[in-house]
């Protein structure tokens, strides 16, 4: 493997950072596979995306044996998919609760369990935990599942070393996500106001974060959440 010969999945390359962050590592010279919902593939994905349905057992076998097809192994593996119902514990039902718990975590686990014997010594793991996991959210399940990756990282870190690192980037509200969409214009203005530097990060910076971590300069980094937040939380 040579430096800018890498093979990447990016797992949720239809996630609101899903194009840019594909985009660097293809600008970096890697060859990347994706995974999207089905009928999701971004315009930007290269190749052809591999659909997968978090939900389903089946997908993600189908997924990991895709890549041992295309590839043989893997050297990157970052995971960006993810939902974000927004609401209070009492709206949610038993079948929101799970579907949120499975999509966020537990099938992302599931689905790196498969991949293990596809990761190449030296090999990284990049999740994507959030803000909300480290100080609590309005939507209490969402919180909770992104603190269960905080804990899955840290545990990973220590267990798959030194063969694999593995990381996470936690970002406060993103600049243009879907979530800061669906907001309310007095609520992306409370954020903003409450943030240091006085500004959103973007989703072209969360890509720089992740695909920066990638390098070799970062090889001394393994078990760490990097906030992304302009400040809002350390």
């Amino acid at each position: 493997m040579t430096p800018t010969g890498r093979n990447t999945l990016v797992v949720g390359a239809s996630s609101s950072i899903g194009p840019p962050v594909v985009d660097a590592f293809v600008q970096r010279g890697d060859h990347v596979l994706t995974t999207v919902r089905s009928g999701a593939a971004p315009e930007s994905a290269p190749g052809r995306p591999i659909e997968l349905d978090l939900l389903d057992p089946a997908s993600l076998d189908a997924a990991a044996s895709a890549c041992r097809e295309r590839v043989g192994q893997l050297d990157v593996v970052v995971f960006l998919a993810g939902i974000l119902p927004g609401s209070s514990l009492s709206a949610y039902s038993d079948e929101q609760i799970t579907g949120v718990l499975t999509v966020n975590v537990g099938a992302q686990a599931a689905l790196l369990r498969r991949l293990l014997p596809l990761l190449r010594p030296g090999a990284q793991v990049v999740m994507t935990a959030s803000v909300s996991g480290e100080r609590g959210s309005y939507d209490p399940v969402y919180a909770a599942s992104k603190a269960a990756v905080i804990g899955l990282v840290k545990s990973l870190a220590s267990w798959l070393a030194p063969d694999v690192r593995v990381n996470a980037v936690s970002p406060g509200l993103i600049e243009g996500s879907t979530m800061y969409r669906d907001m309310l214009p007095e609520r992306r203005a409370a954020h903003r106001d409450r943030t240091p530097t006085g500004r959103l990060v973007t989703p072209e910076e969360i890509a720089g974060v992740v695909v920066g971590i990638c390098e070799p300069a970062w090889a001394g980094l393994n078990g760490q959440i990097i906030g992304v937040n302009g400040g809002a939380h350390v």
